[in-house]
C-alpha cells in the first residue's frame, strides 16, 4: 500500500542520493537477473540444436556466471548504500529531533512528555530509518522494474509482458484501499506504544514504592493488560497487513499461472520459440518480486510513518520567544526586579498567578512562602524566563525582560531548584556545566563555598570522582551542595532557590543553610521554602495564596498581625515543637 508521508519526505534531505543509489543498485541487479534469464533460457533452448556449438554453449556459460557475479556484487553493495542509508537517516533524524527538544524551555517540555520525547527520538527514529533505506527505495523501483522487465520481454510475448506489466502497476494502487484503515490503525498503534512505555518507564522508576506497598503485583497486572492491549494494536495492523498480502499474493500467482498458459498456447501454435518461452517463464515472477519487497517493509514503514506524526507535532512546536530588544530602559529604575501586576496560567488550568506584583531589592534577602500550589515555583520559573506571563511585566533594574534573551537573562538570574541534575561523569564535569573554563582553582573556591571541599580533596581522584548515574554515588546533601556549587560558578547576581533543602537530611539541611546565609552577605537572594524558620530573618517576606499576595512584610511584622503567615508558623512550631513564634 501506498505510505507516502509528506513528514517524512520533507525530512529525507541528504538522504536522497542514497534511496536513488540503492533503486539504481536494485536495477542492476535485476539488470543482471534479465541476462542470467536470456543466457540459460538461450542455453537450455538451443541445447538440442545440431547447429549449437559447444563455443556458443561456452559463451552462454560465461554470460550466466557474468550476469551472477553483477547480481552477487550488486546484492552486497544495495546491502552496504542499506546500511549507509540507515546511518545517515538515524543521525539526521536524531539530530533534527535531539537540537528541537533542545530549543524547548521547560514549559514546552511539559506539554509534550519526556516519554513522548523519549519515543520519537529513539523508538520513532528506529522506525523511520527504515522508511528511508527500505520503504521509498522499493517504492520507486516497483515502478521502474515492471516496465524495464516489458521492455526486455516484449520481444518474446508482447501478451505477457503487457499483462504483467499492467498487473503489477495496478497492485500498489489496488491495495490502497487499506489506506483509510491503516490511517486509523497507525496512530492507536503508537499511541498504545507510548502508554505502554510511559507505564513501564514509570513502573521502574517506583520499583520501591511498590515494593514498599507491596503493589507490585497489582502494577504487573496493570502493565500485562497494557502490554496485551498493544500486542492488539500491533495485532489489528497485521490483520490488515494479512489481507492486503492475501490480494497481492492471489494476483501475482494468478498473473504468473495466466503468463504460463498464455506461453505453453504460443508454444503450442509455434508463434514463440522455446528459448523465448523459458525466458518469459523465467521473467514472470520478476515483474512482481519488487512488490513483495515492498509489501515486506510496509510494516516496519507502517510504525515510521505513525512515529513521523508524532515527530511532526515535536518538530512544528512554536519555540519562539517574545524579543522585543528596542524597549527603553525606565529612566529612574529599580535597584533590583520588580514585577507588575503579572498573570499567568499553565495550558488547561486555572491561573496559577492572578495579579501578583512585588519587588525584589538587589542585595536583599526576599522569600516566597505559602501553601502548595500557591504560586510560589510558578514566579520562580517566570523569574527564570522558562516561561512568559500572559499579562504584566517584568523588570530587571529597568530593563524590561522581553529586551532580554532567556541565554542572556541566566547570566544574571539563576536557580538552584528542589532537585538538582548531576550527570553521569566526574565533580569537575557537573560544575563546568556552568562554566566550561573554569579551572580547578576555581571549581574548589566554588566547594569551598558550600563547604565540600574537604570532602573532594579526600577523594582519591579529588575533582575527578565519578559521581556516577545521576549522581547515584553522593548523598543527597552532597548533591545539592554541587548543584549550588555550580550556580555560583555562574557569577549571577541573582540566585533563586527553590525548596533547595527539601530532599536532604537534617544535618546537610543545616550545612546549605548556613552556606545560604553566607551568600546573602554578597547576593541577592530569592528563597522559596517549606521550612519557615529558615526565611525569620529574611529582608523580606511575601506569603501567596489562591496565586495573590497575601501578606508582605519581615517576620516580626506578619507574626503581629493574623493571616496565613502567623498560621502556618503556629502550625509548624507545633510539628517540629521549636519555638519559632518567639
Amino acid at each position: 500500500m501506498l505510505l507516502l508521508n509528506r513528514t517524512l519526505i520533507r525530512m529525507a534531505k541528504g538522504l536522497w542520493g542514497w534511496i536513488l543509489a540503492i533503486v539504481g543498485l536494485k536495477m542492476i541487479t535485476l539488470m543482471g537477473t534479465a541476462l542470467f534469464a536470456g543466457a540459460i533460457s538461450g542455453f537450455l533452448g538451443n541445447l538440442y540444436s545440431p547447429m549449437f556449438t559447444a563455443a556458443e554453449a561456452g559463451r552462454a556459460i560465461l554470460s550466466a556466471l557474468w550476469a551472477a557475479a553483477l547480481m552477487f556484487v550488486s546484492e552486497l553493495l544495495t546491502g552496504e548504500a542499506e546500511y549507509r542509508c540507515n546511518a545517515k537517516a538515524n543521525h539526521s533524524l536524531r539530530t533534527q529531533i535531539f537540537s528541537k527538544t533542545l530549543e524547548l524551555d521547560v514549559g514546552n517540555i511539559e506539554k509534550i512528555g519526556p516519554v513522548s520525547a523519549i519515543t520519537s527520538s529513539v523508538d520513532g527514529v528506529e522506525q523511520m530509518q527504515v522508511y528511508y533505506s527500505k520503504y521509498l527505495p522499493g517504492l520507486i523501483y516497483c515502478v521502474c522494474a515492471p516496465i524495464y522487465l516489458f521492455f526486455q520481454m516484449r520481444q518474446a510475448s508482447l501478451t505477457v509482458a503487457s499483462a504483467l506489466c499492467l498487473i503489477s502497476l495496478v497492485l500498489l494502487p489496488l491495495n490502497n484501499v487499506f489506506r483509510v484503515r491503516i490511517e486509523r490503525l497507525k496512530t492507536e498503534y503508537w499511541s498504545a506504544m507510548e502508554d505502554l512505555t510511559s507505564y513501564y518507564l514509570e513502573s521502574v522508576q517506583g520499583l520501591t514504592t511498590f515494593k514498599l506497598y507491596q503493589q507490585d503485583q497489582a502494577r504487573s497486572k496493570t502493565l500485562s493488560q497494557k502490554a496485551m492491549a498493544f500486542h492488539r494494536k500491533i495485532m489489528d495492523v497485521m490483520k490488515v497487513n494479512f489481507s492486503s498480502f492475501l490480494l497481492t499474493d492471489g494476483l501475482i500467482y494468478g498473473a504468473v499461472v495466466l503468463a504460463g498458459g498464455i506461453v505453453c498456447w504460443d508454444l503450442l501454435q509455434g508463434s514463440i520459440s522455446f528459448s523465448d518461452a523459458l525466458m518469459v517463464l523465467l521473467l514472470s515472477y520478476g515483474f512482481f518480486s519488487s512488490v513483495r519487497q515492498l509489501m515486506n517493509a510496509t510494516h516496519t514503514a507502517l510504525a515510521g510513518v505513525s512515529a513521523a506524526d508524532k515527530v511532526e507535532a515535536l518538530l512544528n512546536m512554536d519555540t519562539s520567544r517574545p524579543y522585543e530588544p528596542s524597549r527603553p530602559m525606565e529612566p529612574n529604575p529599580f535597584a533590583g526586579i520588580r514585577m507588575e501586576h503579572v498573570r499567568y496560567a499553565y495550558p488547561g488550568r486555572v491561573p496559577a498567578l492572578k495579579d501578583i506584583s512585588l519587588t525584589i531589592p538587589k542585595g536583599k534577602v526576599t522569600a516566597l512562602v505559602g501553601l502548595s500550589g500557591c504560586g510560589k515555583s510558578t514566579i520562580a520559573g517566570l523569574l527564570m524566563r522558562f516561561f512568559d506571563p500572559a499579562e504584566g511585566r517584568i523588570l530587571l533594574e529597568g530593563q524590561d525582560y522581553l529586551s532580554l534573551t532567556p541565554e542572556e537573562l541566566r547570566q544574571r538570574v539563576i536557580m538552584v531548584p528542589q532537585q538538582v541534575s548531576l550527570f553521569s561523569g566526574t565533580i569537575a564535569d557537573n560544575l563546568r556545566l556552568a562554566s566550561p573554563k573554569a579551572t580547578d582553582e576555581e571549581l574548589m573556591e566554588s566547594l569551598e563555598e558550600v563547604r565540600l571541599a574537604d570532602w573532594v580533596r579526600a577523594q582519591p581522584k579529588g575533582l575527578y570522582t565519578q559521581v556516577g548515574d545521576a549522581g547515584g554515588k553522593l548523598s543527597g546533601g552532597q548533591r545539592q551542595k554541587i548543584g549550588i556549587a555550580r550556580a555560583l560558578l555562574r557569577q549571577g547576581e541573582y540566585i533563586i532557590f527553590d525548596e533547595s533543602t527539601s530532599s536532604v537530611d537534617v544535618d546537610s539541611e543545616r550545612e546549605i543553610w548556613a552556606c545560604i546565609q553566607r551568600l546573602a552577605l554578597k547576593r541577592t537572594l530569592i528563597i522559596i521554602s517549606h521550612r519557615l524558620s529558615s526565611i525569620r530573618d529574611a529582608d523580606q517576606i511575601y506569603v501567596l495564596s489562591g496565586g495573590e499576595v497575601a501578606q508582605q512584610g519581615r517576620h516580626q511584622q506578619l507574626m503581629e498581625q493574623p493571616g496565613l503567615y502567623r498560621q502556618l508558623v503556629k502550625e509548624q512550631n507545633q510539628l517540629e515543637g521549636g519555638g519559632l513564634c518567639g
